[in-house]
Parts: structure tokens; sequence; C-alpha cells
């Protein structure tokens, strides 16, 4: 039996992980990154170092390079573990070399499946192709040098939205083949809005802006979450499950508390005890900034997309809204312009109902 085929690229922490773990399965992983100096120790031996404490070995990558089609010619699966703001340059890049049959993930999107859908519909050059997005990143998992990956947990839920979804079915089949953890969910857009990304992060970069600014590195997760933060991490939580029931999404809603309090019923996208090992192994203590990807992406993406479906829905996001406005106030942008919104997709003048019948159907 012929080994299955898979795209990496990226060359950043889920990148690493992922083209890692899967190599050490038998996957022929190909791994591409815009950036080559990002792969400057793997490309002559073509292996990254795996460690942590539930992985470790010696990953041997089939394919290392700068040449995007050769990274995707026969791949099954091209996973694109890249920040959503990297979306549609890489849309522009792929859009020669994708070919009818193959499936895009990206883990997590916030909305990037249409996004790039779109770009490849616009250039007129729309194939037989599916693409799904998640959540979170299928790890929690830091590059911890330019050859090595410490993979400290991997996701056990892996909720999933398809665009078109009516491609569901053979496609959350396809991507279970590598992941088992993906479970089918209503839409792109249900998938998106369980993007946990923006809920955490949000109030822990905004709440913790002193020590951000004092300290030379801080680990917002540890010690910057206070009771306060938690609170308001809770509050911001409820707006997004709110706003997704009001989109009649009924699949579980994955709220936060689950990662919070392993003595809950639910399981989060992690098993329990996730965040304790998350903390113990104090590799998320870093520099930030307020251009961090946490805001650059989690901020400007997705708690700016977050708002405006609460606009689009009728249903009030103060908590979401505020956030988004101070860090507009640190940065000088203005994020409800600027970031990820429906209106900038182009969506925002559908109906409900002719939304929802789009996501499922597409063109």
């Amino acid at each position: 039996m012929k080994p299955k085929k898979m795209a990496v690229l990226g060359g950043g922490n889920g990148a690493f992980c992922m083209a890692a773990d899967f190599a050490l399965q038998g996957v022929e992983v190909r791994m591409w990154s815009r950036f080559p100096e990002e792969f400057n120790e793997i490309r002559s031996t073509k292996t990254i170092k795996v460690s942590g404490p539930i992985i470790q070995g010696d990953a041997r990558i089939a394919v290392v390079t700068d040449d995007i089609g050769e990274a995707v010619d026969g791949a099954e699966l091209i996973c694109i573990p890249l920040p959503a703001f990297a979306q549609q340059e890489l849309a522009e890049s792929l859009i020669p070399h994708v070919k009818d049959g193959q499936v895009i993930f990206l883990p997590p999107g916030t909305f990037g499946s249409y996004i790039m859908a779109k770009y490849f519909k616009e250039k007129g050059d729309w194939k037989d192709i599916a693409l799904a997005e998640t959540g979170t990143l299928p790890y929690l998992t830091r590059k911890v040098s330019p050859s090595e990956s410490s993979i400290v947990v991997k996701a056990v839920h892996l909720p999933t939205g398809v665009f078109p979804a009516k491609k569901t079915q053979e496609t959350i089949a396809m991507i279970q083949s590598f992941f088992p953890a993906v479970e089918p969910i209503e839409d792109a857009l249900s998938g998106a809005l369980l993007n946990s990304g923006p809920i955490i992060h949000s109030p822990l970069v905004v709440l913790n802006a002193g020590p951000i600014e004092h300290f030379p590195a801080w680990d917002p997760h540890n010690e910057g979450t206070t009771a306060a933060i938690r609170k308001i991490i809770s509050i911001l939580d409820n707006e997004r499950m709110a706003i997704r029931e009001a989109f009649g999404y009924a699949s579980y809603p994955y709220p936060l508390e689950d990662h919070y309090d392993d003595t809950r019923p639910h399981e989060y996208f992690y098993p329990r005890g996730s965040r304790k090992l998350n903390v113990d192994s104090g590799k998320w203590r870093e520099k930030l900034s307020f251009r961090h990807r946490y805001v650059a992406e989690d901020m400007a993406y997705g708690l700016a997309f977050l708002v405006s479906l609460g606009d689009y829905i009728g249903m009030p996001t103060p908590i979401a809204r505020s956030l988004l406005t101070l860090v507009g106030a640190f940065n000088d942008i203005d994020y409800r312009k600027e970031g990820r919104t429906l209106e900038s997709t182009g969506l925002a003048a559908m109906s409900l109902e002719d939304l929802k019948e789009f996501l499922y159907t597409g063109w």
C-alpha cells in the first residue's frame, strides 16, 4: 500500500509539529514555506526532532521545499496551520497547483475556508475541491529550535466545518484518515464560531497590558490568568456561544469552561489536564507585544469577525467590542474597519436564510 501524502504549508509552531507527527506515523509529508530561512536547519537533513511528554523521535520529512507546486503535488490533504492574515496570499500561490479532489484543511480557519474559496472563484479557477476548518490547532506545541518541535498535547476533539457543506460527509471521512479526532459540524461558519483563540487571547492581552509592556517575558496563560480575567473570558465566551445559537447551530459549542475545569462532564478540544501541562511546560513564556499574533490574528481577524457576526444577527457583544476598541486604541487601528468582518467577506448583504443555503451549496 502506498503511503498517504500530506502537504504542510508553513514553517512555524503548528507546521513543524504537524509535519513531524505525521512523518513519524509513516505519512509522506511535504513541507513548504514562503520564507526559505525557516527551513535552513532541516533542508539538508530533512529531519525534525520531536520532544515532549507524549511523542519523541526523529521525524523524516519526504520533501522540504520552497516550491509550493512540488509540495502539494499528489497530496490528498493540504494542511495550512498558518495565521489567518496569510490565507489570501497563500490562495494566490496555491491557485495554479490545486487539483480536483484535493482537500484544504485550516486548523484553525477564522472563516478562511470561505476566504480562500472566494479567491479561487473570483480568479475563475474554482475546482472540485473542499475546504475545511476547525476551531483550534490540533496540538499544544512550540517550535523550540529551528529543527525541533515540542508536542505537549494532541487534540481529542476537532469539530470541523466544510465549505461547501454539501461535501461534508466525504471530506470529513478523508480528513479523519489523518486526524481521527475530527468531528463533522454544520458548515464552515459553525467551525469559525468555535475558534478559541480570540476568546482566550483577547482578554489575556488587553487585561495584561501592563505586564506585557513591563516584563521581558510573560506567560498570560499562567500568572496572567487571574480570577477576574477568567471571568471576562467566560463572559466573552458566552457572547460567542449566544451568537452561534442565534445562527441556528446546534452542535456542541465547546465552552471554554470545559478547558479550565476538568471536573465538567464534557471534555474540551484537548484532553483533561491539558491546561496544567500547558502551564507547567513553561513554553508559552515569551516576549509579547500588541503586534503579536494574539492581536494581529486573534483580535484583528477573529474578534473583529465575531463582533460583525453579532451586529449581523442582532446580538450585543459588549465585552468583545470593548476589547477590540481598547486594542485598537493601543495600535491606532479601527479593527472594525480594517479587520476581517462579515462585511469584508462580501456576505453581509445576504439574508440569514440565503447565507445558510450558500454555505451549504457554494457556487
